[in-house]
């Protein structure tokens, strides 16, 4: 496993480990952040791609069912297509969720976040409303 995704699930765990709900959107096959937190956390982690898949929720969000994410402290995304990124946004603030997108490196920055770097690892972040 790459270090980057080691960093941000070190990361996630120490900002997010007492959350109620944490939720991945597009998990795809790359899990080791969603187990990682799955398996070190008490709260509810819930994996989500538009394919489903084992243990997964199925759901596009594009057009996302509410349910899914409502009461989660968190959204995050892995290397997201940017076509994704005002979806993403606009879902976690109708559910008032934090929102971490980590992009490709060759991706545009999503606009109207904070650029984070944890121990050389970049994402960004928006928080929720208080």
């Amino acid at each position: 496993m790459q270090k980057k995704f080691k960093n941000l699930a070190e990361f996630l765990k120490k900002n997010y480990g007492n959350a109620t709900k944490i939720v991945e959107v597009g998990v795809g096959s790359e899990r080791y952040v969603l187990n990682e937190l799955k398996m070190s956390t008490g709260c509810e982690v819930v994996g989500v791609d538009i394919k489903g898949g084992e243990g997964l929720v199925r759901d596009d969000v594009l057009s996302p069912s509410l349910e899914i994410y409502r009461n989660a402290d968190l959204i995050y995304a892995l290397r997201p297509p940017p076509e994704l990124y005002p979806a993403l946004i606009s879902l976690a603030a109708r559910v008032n969720a934090d929102l971490i997108i980590r992009p490709m490196s060759t991706d545009p920055p999503p606009e109207g976040m904070k650029l984070v770097n944890y121990r050389g690892e970049f994402f960004y972040i928006k928080k929720r409303s208080p």
